[in-house]
């Protein structure tokens, strides 16, 4: 009886911090099909976040910095992330990779009615011994705040656990002030 009270909990236990994380989406991929006249010569990269079910209308269209060094692009969803209006958080990181890697980190926010409003971009930078990296933080999330979407700096231990964190800037939610700069969207 005791085993199955412990597997209960620790599958509780995964389920409720699964529900608060970013799981990876099928729904929404990157595309690059510019024409030659599109493309900057000597100019950075773009690539469209596009939905799966619609790939000719472009959600975004996001700078690559260093096209020689793009290592990966990971594209993740938050469902229900406990804000008004908001039905999921869609989580665009672009890793580059050379002495350290480092990522671009592009965030969405989907509403019910399907339309798009993009965050500020975030960079981080992981070296060896990086101890902190920028994360935005919802509702829904361990240490999340109601109608807030926090930005805030991760300090982890040397097993990479969160030994704590450091908000940085916060957004009370329909406020509708953000800071587009950096941010190319084409929000609908």
């Amino acid at each position: 009886m005791k085993k199955i009270v412990t597997v209960f909990a620790i599958a509780l236990g995964c389920f409720t911090i699964n529900a608060q994380e970013f799981t990876a989406t099928e729904r929404y991929i990157v595309m690059n099909e510019r024409s030659n006249e599109q493309k900057e010569e000597n100019g950075p990269a773009l690539i469209d976040l596009v939905a799966t079910d619609d790939p000719s209308d472009p959600i975004a269209t996001l700078r690559i910095a260093e096209q020689e060094l793009l290592e990966e692009v990971h594209i993740t969803s938050l469902r229900a992330p406990g804000l008004e209006g908001i039905a999921e958080i869609l989580k665009v990181e672009l890793a580059y990779s050379a002495c350290c890697i480092s990522t671009d980190t592009y965030y969405f926010l989907v509403s019910e009615d399907n339309d798009f409003i993009s965050l500020p971009r975030l960079e981080n930078v992981y070296c060896e011994g990086s101890e902190a990296d920028t994360h935005y933080i919802f509702p829904s999330q361990a240490y999340g705040q109601e109608g807030t979407i926090l930005q805030a700096k991760k300090h982890y231990t040397t097993t990479y656990e969160v030994k704590d964190i450091e908000v940085t800037q916060s957004f009370v939610w329909n406020d509708d002030d953000f800071d587009q700069e950096e941010a190319i969207s084409a929000i609908k």
